[in-house]
């Protein structure tokens, strides 16, 4: 299946399959949600690691910038870098909020 509308980005973010829903402001944005990701590199012993991030629609989250608050399965995380890819998707990296 081609990805070229909203329509089809949305799709893919189907809470039906690997989706899940995010609070941001006072509308819900369905994305991908993933929570600090580990990778160990065998040959240097280098471990990589980064925080949770949310995967949706550039068009979902237009107004969001560093410090709107994103909520999770009733967590609060703060958007502390928001990156478009230029397709049409956005991942917003977080950071719990700790008040």
């Amino acid at each position: 299946m081609a990805v070229e509308t909203d329509a089809d980005r949305l799709a893919l973010l189907s809470t039906d399959d690997f989706g899940t829903d995010a609070t941001i402001g006072s509308a819900t944005v369905k994305g991908i949600f993933d929570n600090n990701y580990e990778a160990i590199n065998i040959a240097t012993g280098e471990i990589t690691t980064t925080g949770p991030r949310f995967l949706c629609r550039t068009s979902d989250v237009t107004s969001v910038v560093q410090g709107t608050i994103v909520t999770i399965n009733s967590i609060d995380y703060k958007a502390i870098n928001i990156e478009p890819d230029g397709t049409g998707m956005t991942t917003i990296q977080l950071s719990k909020d700790t008040g």
